[in-house]
């Protein structure tokens, strides 16, 4: 099953990138493939419409969503919410 890791990202871009990465390496050790949108390559003006229209290009191709404890502080990963339960991905949540 393909999952892509979603949570905050802007503002705390470096801690981000550690929380992303334990998160996908926790997720490969249960099976899953993983998307993590800290390691999409991103070829675009680095605005935040950008980032987002290409991390919503790879969540479209995952069968499930993870949200990390953080995703209610962030507006992209409401939005991919929001998208991934209209398409009827799994939906699952980091357990704290």
């Amino acid at each position: 099953m393909k999952i892509y890791i979603s949570g905050k990202i802007s503002g705390i871009e470096n801690k981000a990138f550690e929380i992303f990465e334990r998160s996908e390496e926790k997720l490969k050790l249960e099976g899953f493939d993983v998307v993590n949108p800290m390691k999409i390559n991103h070829q675009h003006d680095k605005s935040w419409e950008s980032y987002m229209k290409e991390d919503i290009k790879a969540l479209c191709d995952c069968d499930a969503i993870y949200m990390l404890d953080n995703w209610s502080d962030s507006k992209g990963a409401k939005i991919e919410l929001d998208l991934a339960m209209s398409l009827g991905l799994e939906v699952k949540f980091q357990e704290t």
